[in-house]
């Protein structure tokens, strides 16, 4: 079966990029400035022009406190394709929401998360897959609901969101994500009620500032549907559209990703499914997770948003 899009972005450093002065003097090579410039939009005219702006209006709104440097408000203006009020609102919408459900939404020490990496459920591959995307991996049949809780699992998620939104060729590029559902029980039953599915949703949609770009499901029960018929009231077509049901089928996975930075319980050639390495660059990063909690709206706001 054909790679998706057939269309390959040379690989890069996992590291976060610098981004570079709001001059449009940005690190990449030719391949991603191209990529850039033709789906996103991003000119050094319109990237001068719309840090500008969305930087005025971050200041004009004096009840939000954030990081005002190009590379945190770019990631904002690549997820809505440099259009400064579409990506203020955004940015409004992100802060809102670690406001109103801390609980899942805020972000988490990463040496606060040990005892839910442990569990082998959720993986950042350490590749890029063949079109520069990064590839999160969920194992619903790992997640033991008698150590961790769904909140546990919200926000570790978004530690990993939070990690990768902060590398420039992945604000590009964009996430694939590949949730698989083996073993789905009861004990799982909570992570698609009404409530924590349309909090999925507006995360994905409307308030993180990054491309996902496909969801991939694996090994899905025949009861699926009725989870999908819990989610679809709240999708949009374009997310729905990058949605695909594959069964037991994983080679249908190789398709959109490929095997070579795949593990080998889906049929990769990267080895075990093994989050170490991802957790031990999470630690790394400690104390920049710890400085998160100093931004975003003032608590005495709460009531007049």
């Amino acid at each position: 079966m054909p790679i998706e899009n057939s269309v390959s972005i040379s690989p890069l450093r996992q590291s976060p990029a610098s981004v570079g002065d709001p001059s449009g003097s940005i690190s990449f090579n030719a391949e991603w400035q191209k990529t850039a410039e033709e789906e996103l939009n991003e000119t050094p005219e319109n990237l001068k022009q719309e840090v500008f702006a969305l930087r005025q209006m971050v200041q004009n709104d004096t009840s939000l406190n954030v990081l005002e440097d190009d590379a945190f408000l770019l990631r904002f203006l690549r997820a809505r394709k440099f259009d400064s009020k579409k990506a203020f609102h955004m940015l409004q919408r992100y802060y809102l929401m670690k406001l109103k459900c801390p609980e899942l939404f805020s972000c988490p020490a990463p040496s606060e998360c040990s005892k839910v990496f442990d569990l082998q459920a959720q993986n950042m591959l350490q590749e890029r897959d063949q079109l520069g995307r990064r590839v999160y991996i969920i194992r619903m049949d790992f997640f033991d609901s008698n150590v961790v809780t769904i909140d546990d699992i919200f926000r570790t998620n978004m530690l990993a969101l939070e990690q990768i939104v902060r590398e420039p060729e992945t604000q590009i590029a964009g996430i694939v994500l590949i949730l698989d559902m083996a073993g789905l029980s009861l004990q799982h039953a909570k992570f698609f009620t009404p409530y924590y599915a349309k909090k999925m949703v507006e995360l994905v949609q409307e308030t993180f500032p990054l491309r996902f770009k496909g969801f991939h499901i694996v090994n899905e029960p025949f009861y699926f549907d009725a989870v999908m018929a819990v989610l679809k009231p709240f999708l949009k077509e374009k997310i729905r559209k990058r949605i695909f049901l594959h069964g037991s089928d994983v080679s249908a996975l190789h398709g959109f990703v490929s095997v070579d930075i795949l593990p080998s319980e889906y049929g990769g050639n990267a080895g075990n499914f093994d989050n170490r390495a991802w957790y031990m660059q999470l630690l790394s990063e400690e104390e920049y997770f710890k400085n998160l909690v100093k931004f975003g709206y003032k608590i005495d706001t709460e009531g007049d948003k």
